[in-house]
Formats: C-alpha cells, sequence, structure tokens
C-alpha cells in the first residue's frame, strides 16, 4: 500500500525530479512516505482512498511507473530526511481525490492524506475490528467528521488522529482526551483499544462486582434526591489511590476483536463479568439473558442485536447509536433506555473500585433509603 503526503509542485519537480520521465496524460508526480527500494516499478494498484476516510473508495487502476531519491544530491541538501517522488499512472483518469491533493516543493511539507492500495487490502481494512484506528474511522463516518476536526475537538495535534486512522497506535494522552469527544469515559476509549488506563484505578474484581445488581435493584426504586444520596454514599466509601503517572497502559490481551468482545470489554471497566451483567441488565431493562449469553458475547460467538445494543446503553450511559458505531455493531434501531434508569449508569461507574465489603455497605443504605422513600 502506496502512502501519499502530497503532489510534486513545480519547485519539487526542478530539484528533485530530473531523473523522472516527462509526464503524461493521466499521470501524477507524488511524494510517498516510502523508501524508493520499497515501492516496485510497474505495481498495479486497483483504488485510493482517504487516510481518515477509507470507506470513500475511488476503483482506479494506479500504476507505479517510475520513482526516484535523487541520490546525487548531498544528504543535508534533501528538506527533512528521504521521502520518494513516485511517478504514478491513472487510469482511466487521474481521480478526484488525487486532483485535491495539496501541492508541496518538500518532503513532509504535509502528513499521508491518501492510500493507494488493492482490493484485497481494502477490503481487509474495511472487514477488521481490530485496533483503534478502525474505531475512530467509524465515528468520523458516522459524525462526518474529520481527523483534523476531531483533533480539534480533543486539544491534540492533527498528525496523532491521523497516525491513528493509518494504523498506528495511539498515545495514551490521546484516548484519554477523546473520551468526552466520543461521550465516554476514560477506561472506556483505553478499553476499546485493547489496554487498562494508566489514569484510572482499576475495577476491584468479581467478588465486589457480584454486588451491583443487588445495588442497581435497589438504586432504580429510589426518586433522584434518594439516588443523590447514594451517589454521595458510594463517594465518601471511596479509597485513597495514589496520583496517576502518564504510563503507558497495560495491553488487554484476553480481549477478542468484534462488536461483542467490545461491549464486554466496557462492562468489565465497570466491574461487570457476564454473571454480574446479566442480573444488572435485566434489573435495569427487565430483559433477561443468561451469563452464556454474555460469555458468548466476550468470545465473538454470539450475535450483537438491537436489544442488547440497547441493554449495554442504558448500562453505560452512552446513546446506543454510538455505542453500536464505537463497537462496529452496524445500524441500530435499538430504544432509548427507560426514564427509569436514569442516573444508574454513572451510579454503576461511580462504584467500580469499591471492594467487596464496601459494596455490601453501599446495598445497605440503599435498601434503608428504599425503606425511608
Amino acid at each position: 500500500m502506496l502512502l501519499v503526503e502530497s503532489r510534486a509542485a513545480d519547485a519539487a519537480l526542478a530539484a528533485f525530479g530530473a531523473c523522472l520521465p516527462p509526464r503524461a496524460a493521466g499521470e501524477e508526480v507524488v511524494f510517498l512516505a516510502h523508501g524508493y527500494a520499497d515501492v516496485p516499478l510497474g505495481r498495479r494498484y486497483d483504488c485510493c482512498f482517504p487516510a481518515d476516510d477509507e470507506g470513500a473508495v475511488t476503483w482506479v487502476t494506479v500504476t507505479v511507473v517510475a520513482v526516484t531519491q535523487q541520490f546525487g544530491r548531498p544528504f543535508d541538501g534533501i528538506p527533512h530526511g528521504w521521502r520518494t517522488l513516485a511517478l504514478l499512472r491513472f487510469e482511466p483518469e487521474v481521480p478526484a481525490v488525487v486532483r485535491a491533493l495539496p501541492r508541496a516543493s518538500v518532503w513532509c511539507e504535509h502528513p499521508v492524506t491518501l492510500l493507494v492500495g488493492d482490493r484485497d487490502a481494502w477490503a481487509a481494512r474495511r472487514r477488521e475490528y481490530g485496533g483503534f484506528g478502525h474505531v475512530l474511522r467509524r465515528w468520523t463516518e458516522h459524525r462526518r467528521t474529520d481527523a483534523g476536526r476531531l483533533a480539534r475537538q480533543a486539544g491534540v495535534p492533527e498528525a496523532w488522529v491521523r497516525g491513528v486512522l493509518c494504523g498506528g497506535p495511539p498515545k495514551d494522552v490521546l484516548l484519554r482526551r477523546l473520551a468526552p469527544v466520543l461521550g465516554l469515559r476514560t477506561p472506556d476509549v483505553f478499553a476499546l483499544a485493547g489496554r487498562s488506563s494508566p489514569y484510572d484505578p482499576p475495577p476491584s474484581g468479581a467478588r465486589a462486582g457480584a454486588w451491583v445488581p443487588e445495588l442497581v435493584r435497589h438504586a432504580v426504586a429510589l426518586p433522584p434526591e434518594g439516588l443523590g444520596e447514594l451517589r454521595r454514599f458510594a463517594a465518601g466509601l471511596h479509597p485513597v489511590y495514589p496520583e496517576a503517572a502518564d504510563a503507558p497502559g497495560e495491553p488487554d490481551h484476553d480481549a477478542a476483536d468484534g462488536p461483542g468482545p467490545l461491549l464486554m470489554r466496557l462492562a468489565r471497566t465497570r466491574n461487570l463479568g457476564p454473571a454480574a451483567t446479566a442480573k444488572t441488565l435485566a434489573v435495569l431493562t427487565g430483559r433477561h439473558w443468561s451469563a452464556a449469553t454474555y460469555h458468548a458475547l466476550a468470545r465473538g460467538g454470539r450475535e450483537v442485536t438491537d436489544d442488547l445494543l440497547a441493554d449495554f446503553a442504558a448500562v453505560f450511559g452512552v446513546p446506543a447509536a454510538d455505542l453500536a458505531v464505537l463497537v462496529g455493531a452496524g445500524p441500530c434501531a435499538a430504544p432509548p433506555p427507560a426514564p427509569a434508569v436514569d442516573g444508574a449508569a454513572e451510579l454503576i461507574h461511580d462504584v467500580r473500585v469499591l471492594t467487596a465489603d464496601q459494596l455490601r455497605r453501599a446495598v445497605s443504605f440503599a435498601r434503608s433509603l428504599r425503606e425511608r422513600s
């Protein structure tokens, strides 16, 4: 796959393009983010597409006619290190997406903005769920936005976002700053990237998580002021954690890829395993699925239906349509959660770090609030 930065301006052709043959109709000279030896002459490709919107593919035959790096010039005369000028032939014509590329006089003047590949490679990239770049790509398509706007919303360099969209690993600080943009909490974004968050304490474990359904059962029966009092009580139980360091998050080696595994990965950030997930969702939505269903989801062995998406949306406090995009479940016609669960998602997140003993105390307090209301 060719990574295209820009079209070569006349100044670049005069300075570096002396070894290229004259350009014919349907041909364009571009800057590539490759060494020239990595670009085989005569190689043909089937399509090209923007790096930040791979769904907008243009089917066109692209042939590598010639490449040069001008080794005749002194190294210090080559701006910004080595890049390749390539003469590409487009048939039947140069597509609009190529004509729209900026012109540049030097290497690295623009980031990689266009990819050229073959049909199988493009299809494989579109099929994949793995990698945070695919999450971001689905989001940009869903929101009809681009890397530049996403970067501005997150307050990060655009190159960081483009790098992830092109398949590179995301920086931890990028994941943290994307959380409010995506409508998620920080641990959720790290979970989608297959990591644990270095900025947040980890969930306290399955023994504590087993108490969450009982806590939620009492919480949803409380009036808003009672739920607020319960959340304040739970906040007072939080253990004191040392300030988080800016260390890389640990990979989640056990997580499979696909919509179901991603949903269960998000559930685990709330200290919910399959059994606790089944009970909690039954309390919130009235739909009963067995723990085996959620085990199958975690392995990628069960389809994610609209009903399941609506259930998870209620637990996560995320609109079902957005959740479907983030996990790659496709279009969603799920209804919004019932008003009775308002505030429950926040409570579930609040108590994710409480121990089993602390959650037992929270359940007792919730029961007493319910008896008084």
